[in-house]
């Protein structure tokens, strides 16, 4: 007989019966097993434990001598004030009062510098400021090149927008060092004049109105570059020179406007595109306004003293071509 055939049923059924755990196939744990882990949480917890009141004893020591610290200052303000009165009434001398000895704090050099960095940093940052702004200003001062004349360009058209840098830089050799600074300068002060910006409203339009504005009230510009889309916010007649008294054999000059389109003024300037129509050239009339009248003269001489030397270069921008004061170029 086998040994199944051996036990007992009560045997057989609870060899037949198991554990969830067993018949998922987990590893039951032992009472070993149990010990070990008890007895590493026993452990942690002790070493917690012992941290904690480690850290008490501390803080109760700590509070200890800050409350020494507070009994034995209000103690010596107590006699302080036991012998200042002892003083008033004239029992003791002032030299028989008793002042406790206050510890002599040594710092490192490190520390000296911090202390001081401290205590000054407002003054500090406030000198920092100055001294910016004061190096900015003289920086500004000494590299600050005033120019020597200027032109004023109010058209829209692109081309003469953008290349006025180098219009400016065409002009130069026609203009001497006024302001003898021993450097020739000539700027442009580009306004995009039409019925478009300037009257489309919003802060453009107002900028650009006041730009122009401030540009004719100054004697910064005496030249004038424009076109008849700018004539409307103009006075021409009454705001440039006739320039037909002043180049009579210039068959461009017609009154106040020196006639642009046609002729190889944008070749001359090496400037490629073309003008808007009734391009011309200007020269503004001494008045005074922000500068005074010698100022704006001063100015209206150095501006005519360039045209001077325009007028005569210009052509027809075709050979054997009338000249065409009308169209566009």
């Amino acid at each position: 007989m086998n040994d199944q055939e051996q036990q007992t049923p009560e045997e057989q059924i609870g060899d037949a019966v198991q554990t969830p755990d067993e018949q998922a196939g987990d590893a039951v744990q032992t009472p070993e097993d149990l010990s070990v882990f008890r007895n590493a949480w026993e452990l942690g917890a002790a070493a917690r434990r012992k941290e904690e009141l480690a850290e008490r004893e501390r803080q109760k020591k700590e509070a200890e001598a800050q409350y020494q610290a507070r009994e034995e200052y209000a103690r010596e303000l107590a006699e302080e004030k036991v012998d200042l009165i002892r003083l008033k009434q004239g029992v003791i001398s002032e030299e028989d009062m008793h002042f406790p000895e206050e510890e002599q704090k040594t710092y490192t050099v490190w520390q000296k510098i911090g202390n001081w960095f401290y205590h000054a940093k407002w003054w500090l940052g406030i000198a920092v400021f100055c001294v910016l702004v004061g190096g900015f200003i003289i920086y500004d001062y000494v590299t600050h090149v005033d120019p020597d004349t200027c032109v004023m360009v109010l058209t829209d058209n692109a081309d003469l927008s953008l290349g006025a840098e180098q219009l400016c830089r065409w002009m130069e050799p026609f203009c001497e060092d006024y302001n003898e600074d021993e450097k020739i300068l000539v700027q442009a002060a580009v306004v995009p004049v039409s019925k478009k910006n300037m009257e489309q409203g919003g802060n453009y339009a107002a900028a650009y109105n006041s730009q122009l504005l401030m540009q004719f009230q100054s004697a910064t510009c005496m030249l004038v570059i424009a076109d008849e889309g700018a004539d409307p916010y103009l006075k021409p007649d009454e705001m440039f020179v006739d320039l037909t008294e002043l180049y009579p054999e210039c068959p461009y000059a017609e009154g106040c406007r020196l006639k642009l389109n046609g002729t190889n003024f944008l070749e001359l300037a090496g400037i490629s595109g073309e003008l808007n129509p009734g391009c011309y050239l200007a020269l503004r009339k001494a008045a005074e306004n922000f500068n005074t009248l010698e100022e704006n003269k001063e100015a209206q001489a150095h501006a005519k003293a360039v045209l001077d030397k325009i007028v005569p270069l210009l052509k027809d921008a075709q050979a054997g071509k009338e000249p065409d004061n009308g169209g566009t170029a």
